[in-house]
């Protein structure tokens, strides 16, 4: 079964989607799908140093075709990311696929890989990595409303299937009144290379640590819990805490953030990791008490499982779509994103998380967010829409 997965970037800068394709065709290949990743050279505000234009390679093991992109000078169309040798190649070598995997919406190498599997009776799933949420959908509407009439609507209806990550984004999406068939199966993650056990602080006059490790982008809605920290500050005075800030985002954003924690008078306990992956993302997660994610919309939230696998409790919003999870299994705290709400949970986290709900974090990760068991899943997903295509 020869799978390609077509998604606009790989940069892990883009951001858990974007990091998820690289493990999930990986896990496919040990499962022996022959599923490879075509992209472009999108890295975030700049190209992607690690990856070779117009020719397959191997990169963190997987075999992947990157084409060079080329942004609109239009704001509004920027993120559309036009790839012309992209959409040739599709159109050369799509029928030597038995199906493709799309992931995101909105953007050319998606868009183009839809339209051009539906001229080459190829089928296709699509994963919307959460683009149908209405948070989503809200923002740059104007262009999105316009995409969905002229042709998105037509992707979406003729997919062999949706693949939601979630209930909750399968939820949201229904709104829309799409027919075709979906499939609701979660991401996997790779826990560090040493596996947890549930530990905790043995010096309890050190600060409470909590972590805010993702993409610095507004859906994120840092600002609400720099406000929350805030609000803990005036109310709880002789709270010892600090909060460790990893990611990366556009600049001016970063800075605003930053004169943000001046303002409010936090600033001394908030330290600025920057980007971090590899070893450095499993010590900073490792090393705090709470990992911590007030989301505006989040149909998966694989930080928020990396953190789980670390042993690391989690408090989440409840638009994370995880959060079910973590209420339903004890693995950490669920909260109202608005800095009221979630500064009342953050006094409860004060105390630290028991034993029993770091148990509780690790045994979520492992049994329900296995690579190799969704692998198996997804396999098997493949092999009944083929079936049901050859059927048509």
């Amino acid at each position: 079964m020869r799978v390609l997965h077509v998604i606009p970037s790989i940069s892990p800068l883009r951001g858990g989607p974007s990091r998820a394709v690289i493990d999930m065709v990986a896990a496919l290949r040990l499962q022996g799908v022959d599923a490879t990743i075509l992209t472009t050279n999108d890295h975030g505000p700049s190209l992607h140093p690690d990856l070779v234009t117009g020719r397959w390679q191997w990169h963190q093991g997987v075999p992947v075709l990157a084409f060079a992109r080329w942004s609109p000078p239009v704001a509004a169309l920027r993120e559309f990311a036009v790839s012309p040798g992209l959409s040739l190649w599709l159109a050369r070598h799509l029928k030597q696929y038995d199906l493709l995997h799309v992931h995101a919406l909105f953007s050319f190498p998606s868009t183009s890989a839809m339209v051009q599997a539906r001229w080459a009776g190829v089928p296709y799933i699509l994963r919307s990595i959460g683009q149908l949420s209405p948070w989503s959908l809200a923002q740059s509407r104007g262009r999105k409303r316009l995409l969905l009439h002229l042709i998105e609507r037509g992707n979406l209806q003729r997919a062999a299937a949706l693949h939601f990550t979630s209930a909750a984004e399968r939820d949201e999406a229904a709104a829309l009144g799409l027919t075709s068939p979906n499939l609701v199966l979660p991401l996997g993650v790779h826990g560090p290379d040493s596996p947890a056990q549930p530990t905790g602080s043995s010096n309890t006059s050190a600060p409470v640590r909590f972590l805010f490790l993702s993409r610095l982008h507004p859906k994120k809605q840092l600002e609400n819990l720099l406000e929350a920290l805030a609000l803990l500050q005036r109310h709880r005075p002789e709270a010892n805490w600090e909060l460790a800030i990893a990611g990366d985002g556009e600049p001016r954003y970063v800075a605003g953030l930053q004169e943000e924690t001046r303002t409010l008078g936090i600033d001394v306990r908030c330290h600025w990791l920057g980007f971090v992956e590899g070893e450095a993302k499993w010590r900073a997660l490792q090393a705090a008490d709470w990992y911590v994610l007030p989301s505006a919309a989040e149909n998966f939230g694989i930080a928020a499982v990396e953190a789980l696998a670390t042993g690391t409790p989690v408090i989440l919003s409840r638009e994370v779509a995880v959060a079910a999870d973590v209420a339903r299994t004890g693995a950490g705290l669920v909260s109202a994103s608005d800095p009221e709400a979630l500064a009342l949970t953050l006094a409860r986290a004060l105390q630290r998380p028991s034993l029993a709900m770091r148990a509780s974090a690790i045994n979520l990760a492992t049994m329900d967010f296995s690579w190799s068991s969704i692998a198996l899943q997804l396999r098997d997903a493949y092999r009944q829409v083929l079936t049901s295509s050859a059927g048509r």
